[in-house]
């Protein structure tokens, strides 16, 4: 069965008259009763009562005004999503990510993206550590995700989507807990916990680098897999760390996340997508952002 012929039938329904039908239409009567009639006989009923004034549905027809229009609905629908994915306004960007600070961020970013593309859904793949984030959207295999700086992945492009200080973070009842800021120098003979050496931690980098800069080696007494453990550890009173503004909340009622005086250093969050991916999708959800700064490698 034609769509043409369950929307011209839909239209002789509501006009009950073949002339106003066909006007609407923009064809002449005898092919639109005959495509009537290739309904009806496709059908092998009568949808229509010929009467002096025109046309009465029959029950049969009545019956068919209905499945047809939810036909018709349904095609409809369908065209436009075909549109809007078409337009990069309808669709699912799949996202990669590893740590704590890119969930923080993460629904900032969706709620953004939905303000103006309500359609675009988001489906989010969590990952060990950076280096697979990058590998599965250099791959192709992800649309997009979101990693700490630096980067040296080929064929990776990248936007800055935010900037972050290292601040302290102690356990509740430690000495330096009252202090509203704290310098490096003051921490030199703390026990710290960290990421493990092997993860390639930006963090851990940076954290060892100021350190030194402000005279010391610090004194590494744990090493974890990620930021949620290494601060349930700050939390039990095994050390202290150094993390990212904007983590303040993880832990909150154990910890006290205190500002450093001495480092200015900022590590930098990244969307990153794959070096020429056209998607209209991604392109649309990326407009979303407001980019700090953009490059590709």
């Amino acid at each position: 069965m034609e769509f043409r012929l369950i929307r011209s039938f839909l239209v002789v329904a509501e006009e009950l008259n073949i002339g106003r039908a066909a006007k609407r239409l923009f064809i002449a009567q005898p092919p639109l009763s005959k495509q009537i009639q290739q309904l009806e006989e496709e059908l092998e009923c009568l949808l229509f009562e010929r009467i002096p004034k025109g046309l009465r549905l029959t029950p049969e027809g009545e019956t068919f005004v209905i499945e047809a229009k939810k036909i018709k609905l349904a095609i409809d629908q369908a065209a436009s999503a075909v549109c809007k994915s078409n337009q990069g306004s309808l669709g699912t960007l799949e996202i990669s990510f590893s740590g704590a600070l890119p969930s923080v961020v993460l629904p900032k970013l969706f709620n953004r993206t939905k303000q103006l593309y309500p359609n675009i859904d988001f489906q989010i793949h969590r990952k060990a550590n950076s280096s697979l984030v990058l590998e599965s959207v250099a791959n192709g295999d992800l649309d997009t995700g979101l990693v700490l700086l630096p980067i040296n992945t080929l064929g990776i492009a990248y936007t800055v989507i935010s900037r972050h200080r290292l601040i302290a973070a102690v356990p509740i009842h430690h000495p330096f807990a009252q202090q509203k800021s704290i310098s490096l120098h003051e921490l030199h003979n703390e026990k710290f916990i960290t990421n493990h050496a092997y993860k390639g931690s930006v963090i851990r980098e940076v954290f060892i680098q100021n350190c030194r800069n402000a005279g010391f080696n610090p004194r590494i007494a744990k090493e974890a897999d990620d930021t949620y453990s290494i601060l349930i550890l700050v939390a039990a009173g095994c050390g202290i760390t150094l993390t990212l503004e904007g983590l303040e909340n993880i832990q909150s009622d154990e910890i006290c996340y205190i500002p450093l005086e001495d480092s200015h250093d900022e590590i930098e969050l990244a969307i990153i997508w794959r070096e020429g991916n056209q998607s209209k999708l991604l392109h649309n959800a990326l407009s979303t952002l407001i980019p700090i700064q953009t490059h590709t490698p």
